[in-house]
């Protein structure tokens, strides 16, 4: 049925059937209403749960590729996209405001660790892995919490980054330094014998017999 709802206006002195026709009609186009109303908010309810839903759900499926260092900038663009979907997921999920500041993908040791903790929860809750496997994940996940808040060593906090001070770093020769320490251990350290050969004997393995 569609068009305007059936309404007219009755005269008080019009025969009582007739006005209870008029009252049923406007009873009727009152009710029309009102079942638009309940349709349109069922449908807008509809769309509320299935968004929900979807914010809810964790991102599917791990990159191939998570070693940072070795990525493009398409295989960065698409870890990132992944990680940042799945650590929204795991601060609704466990409510991380106090151990995660929001600015966590400006923080390198961060992104390593929850790289890491997002990897272990897909391979911990893959219909293949033991039934163990989400409890150990929950436990590395409570040390890995701990970890976050040592990272943050400028308490970064309502969405204030502060970047990491920079006058605690290591000299430019660092590394020919490094590689002048382990000259000087492996100067005093003996030098690996080959076993001799079968039928060798041991006179005959330090350069022949004596004469």
């Amino acid at each position: 049925m569609t068009g305007e709802p059936f309404a007219f206006e009755v005269p008080d002195d019009a025969p009582p059937d007739l006005q209870a026709v008029a009252l049923l009609g406007a009873g009727l186009a009152e009710v029309r209403g009102m079942l638009a109303d309940l349709a349109e908010a069922h449908l807008a309810l509809s769309q509320e749960v299935r968004e929900q839903r979807q914010r809810d759900a964790a991102p599917s499926g791990a990159p191939t590729q998570l070693r940072w260092a070795e990525l493009d900038r398409p295989g960065a663009t698409a870890l990132w996209l992944w990680l940042i979907d799945w650590v929204s997921w795991l601060n609704r999920r466990f409510s991380l405001a106090a151990d995660l500041p929001s600015c966590w993908p400006a923080h390198p040791p961060m992104v390593e660790e929850l790289t890491a903790l997002a990897a272990a929860w897909h391979a911990a809750y893959d219909s293949r892995a033991h039934p163990e496997a989400p409890l150990r994940w929950l436990e590395a996940f409570a040390r890995t919490r701990q970890r976050l808040r040592g990272w943050d060593v400028n308490r970064c906090r309502n969405g204030t980054h502060t970047p990491p001070a920079t006058d605690l770093t290591w000299p430019d020769g660092w590394r020919d330094t490094a590689l002048d320490t382990v000259e000087t251990d492996l100067a005093g350290r003996p030098i690996p014998v080959a076993p001799a050969g079968p039928g060798v004997s041991d006179r005959t393995a330090g350069g022949g017999a004596d004469r």
